[in-house]
């Protein structure tokens, strides 16, 4: 029996290795890093099926300290639209192959900022710019630099990945050896 029960968890073992697939997680890490380091932004991003940011949390650090409390909803996704104050256009497209975002960029609000929004956007391959606008056209921050995004696992992923290890150590401990009754 324990022959039998070895053997098949080194098929499923060998099977899952061979059937590794990349990441196709619905939850992104991002950082933007000025080039001059004067300003930073991190946080997490949300995008649904249709590849639209629907949700954006974080940090912007250096030349401004805000909170990042919301992505600005975009009503004619997957088209363009203009900010609120006419100072920026977005499309909250996420692309998870090449640039992450289009010239058009993710629009994103902060705490400390009501009136205000925050463009993210691709100025070319690799070069991406994060502008800040307090008002109609008045653009306090002004930054280029680059980006970085990374797939975050989902929680579900960290309990598998648990019960794997659990269910591991259960079926490869040792058991105590017993002795065989004396005949005679």
């Amino acid at each position: 029996m324990r022959k039998i029960l070895v053997t098949t968890i080194a098929a499923l073992s060998t099977a899952i290795l061979f059937a590794i697939t990349p990441a196709n997680a619905a939850v992104y890490k991002f950082t933007f890093q000025a080039n001059d380091a004067e300003l930073t932004a991190t946080g997490e991003l949300t995008v649904n099926a249709a590849n639209e940011v629907t949700d954006v949390s974080g940090t912007v650090s250096g030349l401004a300290n805000q909170t990042i409390n919301g992505v600005a909803a975009n009503p004619s996704f997957p088209g363009s639209s203009y900010s609120p104050d006419g100072s920026f256009i977005y499309d909250n497209l996420y692309s998870p192959a090449g640039n992450a975002f289009d010239y058009s960029g993710l629009l994103f609000t902060t705490a400390q900022n009501p009136g205000g929004y925050w463009n993210l956007w691709s100025t070319g391959p690799g070069a991406y710019s994060l502008y800040e606008s307090a008002g109609s056209y008045n653009y306090p921050i002004e930054e280029s630099g680059t980006l970085s995004m990374a797939a975050a696992p989902e929680p579900s992923t960290w309990a598998m990945l648990a019960l794997g290890f659990a269910s591991l150590g259960l079926f490869g401990r040792r058991r105590t050896a017993r002795l065989a009754p004396a005949v005679g």
